[in-house]
This record gives C-alpha cells, sequence and structure tokens, in this order.
C-alpha cells in the first residue's frame, strides 16, 4: 500500500521531522510531498530544508503566501496534487495532513485498513443546503453565505461584498473538515476536473475557507459519491481552547487519544507540550522518545 502524503506545514521543523520519520519505511511505500507556507521566515525555511534534505522521497513544492480561509490553501494542496501526477508516482492513496497532526495508530494498521477499504474515499462533509454545524448559534459563518456572496481578503482582513452569486454547474454545494485519504482515482479526477473547469476554480478564490468546501463539493458532485465515507479518522478536539479552538493536545488528552478509533490526531506542537508525542511514541506507535 503506497500512500503519498501532501503536509502543509509553517512552523517547528524538528516536529515535522519527526512526523515523517514515524510515516516513513524501509520499504519505500511512502512519499512526502512539502508545503512550506510563504510566510514562514526565512531562517525558519532553512531549517526544514537541513533537516529533511537527507530523505530521498520528500518532494518540496511551490511556496503559498497562506492566510486562514484564504484560497491560497487549496493552491498549496493542489499543488501537492499536480506535482505527484507529473512524477508519475506509483501510488494506491493520498493522505493530506498539517505539520500539526501526528499518527495515532501504527502506519501498518492504517495501511492494512486502507487495504481492506481499497476504492473507498475519506473526507468529512455534509451538504451545505442541509440542516448542518455551519450557523451563527454554534459560533460559525453561516454555511450558503459562504458561497453565494463575494468575498475576499485584504492585508490579511476578510470582507464579503454582499451581491448574490451562482453556484457552478449546478453542483449542490458540500463543507467539512479539509483533511482527507483519496484514492489514486479519485485523485486524478480532481486534478483533471480542475485543470478542465477553471470556471470553477476561479469562483472558489472569493468563498469563505474555500479548503473547507472546495474538494467535497467536487468529489459529491461526482461518480466518486457513492463510494465516499464519511469520516476522515482524524481526532481534533474543537472544546480546547489553547489558545484557539483546535486546542492543543496535551498528556491529560492521552487517554482519549489511545480510545480513539482515528488513525491521526491534531493540533500539536512540540513547543508547548512534547510530552504527549513521548507518549504516543512510547505507548502506541512502539517507537523510542525522539
Amino acid at each position: 500500500m503506497r500512500i503519498a502524503y501532501i503536509i502543509l506545514a509553517h512552523k517547528n521543523p524538528t516536529q515535522l521531522t519527526r512526523l515523517i520519520l514515524r510515516l516513513n519505511n524501509a520499504s519505500h511505500e511512502a512519499f512526502f510531498f512539502i508545503h512550506i507556507d510563504g510566510n514562514t521566515k526565512p531562517e525558519v525555511y532553512n531549517q526544514f530544508i537541513e533537516k529533511l534534505k537527507h530523505f530521498s522521497n520528500i518532494y518540496f513544492l511551490k511556496r503559498y503566501k497562506t492566510h486562514w480561509g484564504d484560497f491560497n490553501i487549496v493552491n498549496a494542496t493542489l499543488e501537492g496534487i499536480q506535482q505527484i501526477f507529473k512524477l508519475h508516482l506509483n501510488f494506491d492513496y493520498s493522505v493530506l495532513l498539517s505539520g500539526q497532526d501526528y499518527p495515532i495508530k501504527p502506519v501498518n494498521e492504517f495501511k492494512k485498513f486502507l487495504k481492506d477499504n481499497q476504492g473507498k474515499e475519506f473526507i468529512d462533509f455534509f451538504s451545505l443546503y442541509s440542516k448542518n454545524k455551519w450557523v451563527k448559534e454554534l459560533g460559525h459563518y453561516p454555511a450558503l453565505k459562504r458561497i453565494n456572496v463575494w468575498h475576499f481578503r485584504f492585508r490579511g482582513n476578510h470582507f464579503h461584498i454582499p451581491l448574490k452569486r451562482k453556484f457552478p454547474y449546478g453542483f449542490e454545494p458540500y463543507g467539512g473538515s479539509q483533511w482527507w485519504c483519496l484514492s489514486k482515482e479519485c485523485l486524478n479526477y480532481i486534478n483533471q476536473f480542475v485543470q478542465s473547469n477553471s470556471q470553477f476554480v476561479n469562483y472558489f478564490k472569493y468563498t469563505y475557507v474555500p479548503d473547507e468546501i472546495f474538494f467535497q463539493t467536487i468529489i459529491l458532485n461526482s461518480q466518486f459519491k457513492d463510494r465516499t465515507i464519511n469520516n476522515n479518522y482524524r481526532y481534533i478536539d474543537w472544546s480546547k481552547h489553547n489558545p484557539t479552538p483546535p486546542g492543543i493536545l496535551e498528556e491529560d488528552d492521552f487517554d482519549k487519544l489511545f480510545k480513539a478509533s482515528h488513525f491521526f490526531a491534531r493540533k500539536f506542537d512540540i513547543v508547548i507540550n512534547s510530552k504527549i508525542l513521548n507518549l504516543i511514541d512510547e505507548k502506541i506507535l512502539d517507537f523510542q522518545c525522539y
């Protein structure tokens, strides 16, 4: 089971190296496509390069300056997808991670799960037309307002123009968590769709938090809908505010992580708390402390 990981990172080079070491293996069945945020300071970027230069299966992507909620997060992800196919890699699945993710199951268990469920797609989704969690009462920006008026960012600030827009192609819009695990066939479909449908791509440049809508909408309006599982197998704690949700996971979260059915969790920050990663390494992944 060959996996192409796309990882979006912006800080903590040591933590990213640790993540890759946990996912890598001697059988050359993993590939890593790393996007380092264009806003990352040069000295930190150089640390990423220095720590990862010895890996032969790591590819650094064209850098975009990303801000929360803007289209460059989609651009960075698409850059990873495009590079995977340009290299004609032999792979079975692709996984989108952040640099603050970490496995909470051994990688062999994850690969067995994918082999047992080969042909299925794993992504969190819901229709924006249906009742969903993106409502003002729950502290979220309203679902349909994310797509049916104009949104843009200027100098890091979000603005919207309340002029109605028509969603393209008569598609039903879907949203959910940005993180996914997709088959080679599905990823190839996305790659071809994006290259052939500039109107769709351009529409999303003026939506609110497009990375949580873009991929769901493509997949759930395609032939892959019937094989898509509404689960991305990520443990994320939105109840923690340290400083903002989703919270940074710490030692007191270990029991929940140990019992979880997910394969990855986020967010971790090695500067704030490295002990939780040590616990995961020793008690779940069977690694010696990094």
